[in-house]
């Protein structure tokens, strides 16, 4: 490196450093700022369901546009989604609501295995789930929201393979204030109110099905 190169590069150095030092170490970066709140769901205590003996597995669940993200959904109208700043998932829906679900069906006794687990025996029945709403609705300028939670089941037997009911599981609960923490209980009882029936539903099509 030539003498003349080096004394431009040393130059741009000392400016570089002198523009650094002169913002007091205030340079915002892309990602300052705080941390977003995270959010888990958690499973009911307990479960007024029956299990059975049959093996359930239950496939990982899919969701409609929009939904399956860790952003928190909200709806000021039915054709109109949005999301809550400063507050996050920990998971996406599908996999918070495949995780509580199957620690409510144990909880009621039910043998399962999830499908990205992998079955240890052969399933005698399939739970196909879909999450066709998951959010905060304020609809007609509500101040505090209503969350609505809203699953598609559908049992399918495997041996033989065939349908063995189908079933849509919906749940309201009005959040006790505006606040975030507040929506978020409401989100868990919603998820509660859900599982409870979707638990109920199934044991019972299995049991009747044999």
């Amino acid at each position: 490196m030539t003498p003349m190169r080096k004394t431009g590069r040393l130059a741009a150095i000392v400016l570089i450093t002198a523009l650094l030092g002169a913002c007091g170490g205030l340079i915002e970066l892309p990602n300052d700022g705080p941390a977003p709140g995270l959010y888990n769901l958690t499973a009911p205590e307990t479960i007024d369901a029956k299990g059975t003996a049959s093996l359930l597995l239950i496939e990982d669940p899919t969701t409609v546009n929009g939904l399956d993200t860790t952003l928190i959904a909200r709806r000021s109208s039915p054709n109109e989604l949005q999301f809550f700043g400063g507050a996050r998932w920990a998971g996406r829906p599908t996999v918070m609501v495949q995780n509580v679900m199957v620690e409510s069906f144990e909880r009621a006794g039910q043998t399962v295995t999830q499908a990205r687990g992998g079955a240890v025996a052969p399933a005698g029945f399939e739970l196909q789930v879909q999450i066709r709403d998951f959010q905060a609705e304020y609809f007609q300028g509500a101040t505090t929201p209503q969350v609505k939670v809203r699953l598609a089941l559908t049992l399918v037997r495997l041996g033989p393979i065939g349908v063995a009911g189908q079933h849509v599981v919906e749940a309201k609960v009005r959040a006790t204030s505006p606040d975030i923490d507040a929506i978020i209980a409401a989100f868990d009882q919603a998820v509660h109110d859900a599982l409870a029936e979707s638990v109920q539903w199934t044991t019972g099509e299995i049991a009747s099905a044999k």
